[in-house]
């Protein structure tokens, strides 16, 4: 038998063990590589009604973990972009609003997001929903110095009546609340001072993060004057 006579008669005959090897050896490639080339999260942090721009969202990332001697090959800040939240949103934006909500709730049922960057609507509707930590006395004396008049209290709604009113808008609406320091107006330092925003940018903790270590370090390098690393 010819060479090509000999070719045909293996793939005539042996065909599907042949296959399931190939079908083996990718999967094994597969898992190889994606071990090989998969980062740790070493935080999650999300941005909602806020565009960081290229040299923002780089110091992020990359600047910090550069700023504090871990390997960007091999860790990430892991990163929710282009998030949506509002509670009058257009017909337009509702979808994505709506989206970005279900997007953010399951992400925190999942342990997978640690801070939120937001506008002042966004930080309105997590301090509201109580998805926020409260932060004072839990940053250390030196970082809540630096903070200073930085560290802002939000409302947090304790009781209400929204579904009965949702139900009968004649109820009117009403809610217990309690004013909490729940967030940090990271826009007054000098990193986000650079990147030329278009309003206060306000910095949250969710409530059940359990990085409290790497989130009080990332807090610590935003509010730290840049030295470089990211900017």
């Amino acid at each position: 038998m010819s060479l090509p006579q000999r070719l045909d008669h293996i793939f005539e005959y042996y065909k599907f063990p042949l296959v399931l090897i190939l079908i083996a050896v990718v999967a094994v490639g597969s898992v190889l590589y994606y071990r090989l080339t998969r980062k740790e999260a070493l935080l999650y942090v999300a941005c909602a009604n806020f565009s960081a721009g290229d040299a923002l969202d780089s110091a992020l990332g990359e600047g910090y973990l550069r700023a504090v001697g871990v390997d960007p090959g091999k860790n990430e800040v892991r990163m929710y972009r282009n998030l949506y939240l509002s509670q009058d949103a257009s017909a337009q934006n509702h979808e994505y609003a709506y989206a970005s909500r279900l997007k953010v709730l399951a992400a925190m049922a999942n342990g997978q997001l640690d801070v939120m960057l937001m506008n002042r609507e966004a930080y309105d509707i997590m301090s509201a929903g109580g998805y926020l930590l409260p932060l004072e006395g839990r940053l250390g004396d030196a970082l809540e110095r630096r903070l200073d008049d930085q560290l802002i209290q939000n409302a947090v709604i304790l009781e209400d009546n929204e579904i009965e009113h949702n139900l009968d808008e004649s109820i009117p609406y009403r809610a217990e609340t309690e004013d909490v320091a729940n967030g940090i107006r990271v826009s007054a330092f000098p990193r986000f001072a650079s990147a030329e925003l278009t309003g206060d940018v306000f910095l949250g903790v969710i409530g059940n993060s359990a990085r409290m270590d790497a989130v009080i370090q990332y807090i610590d390098y935003l509010t730290a004057e840049p030295s470089g690393d990211a900017a």
